[in-house]
C-alpha cells in the first residue's frame, strides 16, 4: 500500500484522494510519514555537510514528498472528519515539529544562506528569497544561546498541539449540533427552495444543523424571535462548554505566544506577530482600526435607530438584524433577495468567473475528471496554452467540514512540478434543483477564487515568492478587489443570468442594489473592527489566569466596541479561528487594512473603466504576478504612482 501512496504522490496530475482515505492507506500512513521524514533529515544533513564552494541555490529548493503528503492529509482532515486520520496527524505532528525546529534554529544552515548571499551569482528572485529567509532567521534571533532556542522549539510544539485542539473542538461541536423547529408556521417566509432542502423529523419538525448558510437563512426568514435568539446565541457560543470548551486552549495559546515574544525581546506578542507586516506596530494597528471603528459606530447607531423606527420595535436585538434588514429591503425598496438569487445560479456564476480570467488574464480552466470525490470540481489551468496549475474547488457544506471558506496550496510549484491549488467553501447545495446563490455567496466564490488565481499568476518559478510570503496585511488585496464585480452595475449586467430565462438582472433591481449599497454597511464595518480590536487587545495585554476571568475581560472589551451590549454567555472568541491561527494572530485587522489599499487600487481601475484590458494587464503585471518579489508598498506605488489614500474606503462605506 505504501508503494501505491508513493505512486500517487509522484503523479504529475492531481492524485486520487480516495486512495489516501482507504483503510489500508490509513493503516500504513504513520510508517510512511516516518520514512519520508527520515529522508528529509538525511537530505538536511547532507546539505549541512556540503562544502560552501559547491553550494547551488537550488540545493535549498528541493522537492519534498513529506511536505506534499502532509498537505494532502491535512486538507482531508479539514474537509472530511475521519477520527483515524486525525489521530495520525496528532501523533506525527510532534516529530515533524522537532525537525521544523531543527531547521529553523540551525546556525550552520543560516551561515550557508549568508555565504550564498555574499558569494553566488544570483538572479533577482534568488536574492529576494535569500533576503526573506535571512530576515526570518534574524527575526527568530538565530544567535540565541542553545537553552533559549530549546525553549522556543518546545513552545512551538506546544502551540501546534493547542491550535490543533482548538480547531477540532470547533469542528466537533458544530458536527454535534442539531436544533428542531417545531413551529412550522414560523418558517413560512423562507423561500420554498430553501425549505425543501431542510431535513424533517418524523413529526415534521425542521432539523437544523450547523450549515452556516442554513443558520443564516433561519435568522433572515424565521418569524419566531425565540428561535432566532436560540440559533444566534448558539452561533456565538460554539466550543465554549462541555468537552469542546476552548477557553483553556485560548489561555494556553496566548501564554505560549507571550513567552515566545519575551524570549525574543519583543514588548508583547502582537509586536512579535507583526514584525513582517506593513503595519509593523500594534499601536499603528489600533489607531488605524479605532479611527474607522469610531466613525462606523456613529453611523451604526443611526442605522439601527432607522430600522427600529421603521418597524416600530420597542427593542432591536442583534439576533434580529438579519430578519429586519431583509424585511426592510423588501418593504421599503421592494427588493426580494430570493428574486435576486434567481440570477446567480452556481454553474453560471462559475462560468462567468472563468471566462473573465480567460479574457483579461489569458488564464483558461479546463475541467477534468475527479473520480466523483465529494462535490469537488477539478481543473487543469493554462496560461498562454501552457499548463501552469491544477485547481480543486470544494464549494459545498458537509457535516464535519471545517467552517469558513479558504484557499491553499496542496503542492508547491517547482521547476518541473505543476502546483495544485484549491478553494474550499461551505455553500448550501440544493439537492432538488438549481443551486442559487445569494450575492454574499457570489462574493465568497470570487474572493477565494482570486486567492487561487493570485497564486497561479506568480511569474517566479519559486513558490516561496508566491502565496503568503507577501506582507500579511496586503495579501487580501487581490481577493477583495474581485468582490467589486458583484457590486458594480456594469459587471452585474454581464455576470447575472436568470437560471431559467437567461435574462440579465433587470435595471430596476440593479438600481435598488445601488440605492442599498451602503445599507447597514457601517454595522458590518463596526462588527469587523470589533473583532480586530479584540484580537489586538489579546496580544498586547496581560493574560487571564483562568477561564472565568478570561470571559469577564473579553466581555468588557467587546462591549467597548460593539454596537450591542453582549450578554454574559457571549463567547464568540471560542470559535473565531482567525484570532488564534492560520497566521492571523494579531492580524485580523489585515482585512480592513488590505481593503483600504484595495479600494484605492480599484478606484484607479474604475477611472479607466472596469473592463479596460489595458488597466487589467497593468494590474496583473505590477501587482498580481509579482507577489513577494518586492515589498508590498513598492508594488502599490508601482501601480498607483503615489502613497495610499483611505478616501476610497471611507466613501465605499459612507463614512466620509
Amino acid at each position: 500500500m505504501k508503494s501505491e501512496l508513493l505512486n500517487e504522490l509522484k503523479k504529475w496530475w492531481i492524485p486520487n484522494l480516495k486512495v489516501f482515505m482507504k483503510q489500508e492507506s490509513l493503516d500504513v500512513l504513520p510508517e510512511l510519514l516516518k520514512v519520508l521524514l527520515q529522508e528529509e533529515k538525511d537530505k538536511f544533513t547532507t546539505l549541512l555537510n556540503k562544502e560552501n564552494t559547491t553550494l547551488e541555490f537550488d540545493d535549498f529548493i528541493e522537492d519534498s514528498l513529506l511536505d506534499y503528503l502532509w498537505r494532502i492529509i491535512n486538507h482531508l482532515d479539514s474537509c472530511y472528519n475521519n477520527p483515524q486520520l486525525r489521530d495520525i496527524i496528532t501523533n506525527f505532528r510532534p516529530e515533524l515539529e522537532d525537525f521544523i525546529n531543527e531547521e529553523a534554529y540551525s546556525y550552520p544552515y543560516y551561515q550557508k544562506l549568508l555565504w550564498m548571499r555574499d558569494n553566488l551569482d544570483l538572479t533577482n528572485d534568488q536574492k529576494r528569497i535569500l533576503e526573506l529567509w535571512i530576515k526570518n532567521y534574524q527575526q527568530r534571533w538565530i544567535d540565541l544561546p542553545e537553552d533559549k532556542q530549546n525553549i522556543l522549539k518546545d513552545l512551538n510544539k506546544q502551540y501546534s498541539e493547542k491550535w490543533e485542539s482548538y480547531q477540532h473542538n470547533v469542528i466537533d461541536d458544530q458536527a454535534s449540533f442539531s436544533y428542531e423547529i417545531k413551529d412550522i408556521d414560523s418558517m413560512n417566509e423562507m423561500p420554498k427552495d430553501l425549505l425543501n432542502g431542510i431535513k424533517k423529523s418524523e413529526d415534521w419538525a425542521y432539523i437544523i444543523d450547523a450549515d452556516p448558510t442554513l443558520l443564516w437563512n433561519v435568522l433572515k426568514y424565521c418569524s419566531n424571535p425565540k428561535i432566532r435568539k436560540d440559533i444566534y446565541e448558539r452561533m456565538q457560543t460554539w466550543a465554549s462548554s462541555w468537552k469542546f470548551d476552548n477557553r483553556g486552549n485560548i489561555i494556553d495559546l496566548l501564554t505560549i505566544s507571550k513567552k515566545k515574544s519575551e524570549i525574543l525581546w519583543y514588548r508583547n506578542a502582537a509586536e512579535y506577530f507583526l514584525w513582517d507586516t506593513m503595519a509593523k506596530e500594534p499601536e499603528t494597528v489600533y489607531n488605524f482600526i479605532k479611527g474607522i471603528s469610531d466613525k462606523a459606530l456613529i453611523k451604526t447607531r443611526k442605522e439601527l435607530d432607522d430600522l427600529q423606527s421603521f418597524f416600530k420595535l420597542e427593542v432591536l436585538n442583534s439576533e434580529d438584524i438579519p430578519y429586519y434588514s431583509r424585511k426592510y429591503k423588501e418593504e421599503k425598496y421592494s427588493l426580494n433577495e430570493n428574486e435576486v438569487k434567481q440570477y446567480f445560479e452556481y454553474e453560471n456564476t462559475l462560468s462567468w468567473l472563468h471566462a473573465f480570467v480567460k479574457d483579461f488574464f489569458w488564464i483558461e480552466l479546463r475541467p477534468i475528471e475527479n473520480n466523483d470525490w465529494w462535490d469537488e470540481k477539478w481543473y487543469e489551468v493554462y496560461k498562454d496554452w501552457k499548463l501552469i496549475s491544477y485547481y480543486i474547488l470544494d464549494a459545498f457544506y458537509r457535516k464535519g467540514k471545517r467552517p469558513w471558506a479558504w484557499a491553499d496550496v496542496m503542492r508547491e510549484k517547482r521547476d518541473w512540478v505543476i502546483p495544485i491549488v484549491f478553494n474550499v467553501a461551505n455553500l448550501q447545495k440544493n439537492e432538488n434543483g438549481a443551486t442559487l446563490l445569494y450575492l454574499r455567496d457570489v462574493e465568497t466564490l470570487f474572493h477565494e477564487f482570486w486567492h487561487a488565481i493570485h497564486v497561479m499568476s506568480s511569474e517566479s518559478k519559486y513558490s516561496y515568492l508566491s502565496w503568503f510570503n507577501i506582507e500579511w496585511d496586503f495579501v487580501e488585496l487581490p481577493s477583495q478587489i474581485m468582490e467589486n464585480w458583484v457590486k458594480e452595475p456594469e459587471s452585474l449586467r454581464k455576470l447575472s443570468k436568470h437560471y431559467q430565462t437567461w435574462e440579465a438582472l433587470p435595471e430596476e433591481i440593479i438600481d435598488k442594489l445601488q440605492a442599498l449599497e451602503t445599507f447597514m454597511m457601517a454595522h458590518w464595518v463596526a462588527r469587523q473592527n470589533e473583532l480586530a480590536l479584540i484580537d489586538n487587545y489579546f496580544y498586547t495585554h496581560e493574560i487571564s489566569d483562568n477561564v472565568e476571568e478570561l470571559d469577564k475581560v473579553y466581555l468588557r472589551e467587546v462591549n467597548k466596541y460593539s454596537a450591542f451590549v453582549r450578554w454574559d454567555e457571549y463567547k464568540m472568541y471560542c470559535a473565531f479561528l482567525h484570532i488564534f491561527g492560520w497566521g492571523y494572530e494579531a492580524k485580523y485587522y489585515s482585512y480592513m487594512w488590505a481593503e483600504a489599499y484595495e479600494a484605492d487600487v480599484f478606484s484607479k481601475i474604475k477611472e479607466n473603466w472596469i473592463f479596460n484590458p489595458e488597466i487589467w494587464y497593468r494590474y496583473r503585471d505590477l501587482i498580481l504576478a509579482q507577489w513577494a518579489r518586492k515589498p508590498a508598498k513598492e508594488l502599490f506605488f508601482d501601480f498607483m504612482g503615489r502613497e495610499m489614500s483611505s478616501n476610497a474606503l471611507m466613501k465605499r462605506y459612507g463614512l466620509e
